[in-house]
């Protein structure tokens, strides 16, 4: 197991019960692959927040967009599948998974 950061951009047209289980349902890409999830940072200085420049989503371009940081713990094998499930997530308007730690 090897240790990670999540960082996630949802939409910000999200509702407050729809951002809960959005953050939810990026859990689940992570622990249904075998990982766990040892925090989870969506309040100051994440959560809604300006974006650097618009980014085009559902044909509008989008200034806002509400940040969550996650850490947690995988195999290397499972960040492939779930790179693939942010990307098809219609309310995730960027993502980056970065290893944390030294070489090894």
């Amino acid at each position: 197991m090897r240790q990670y950061e999540l960082l996630t951009i949802f939409a910000p047209q999200l509702g407050e019960e729809d951002l809960t289980n959005t953050i939810e349902q990026v859990t689940g890409y992570v622990t249904n692959n075998g990982g766990t999830i040892s925090e989870t940072l969506k309040d100051s200085p994440w959560g809604r927040r300006r974006l650097a420049y618009p980014i085009r989503y559902n044909s509008q371009d989008v200034r806002d967009g509400f940040y969550v940081l996650y850490h947690f713990d995988a195999e290397p094998t499972s960040i492939d599948t779930v790179d693939r499930a942010l990307r098809l997530n219609d309310r995730v308007l960027r993502h980056l998974i970065v290893k944390l730690g030294g070489e090894e």
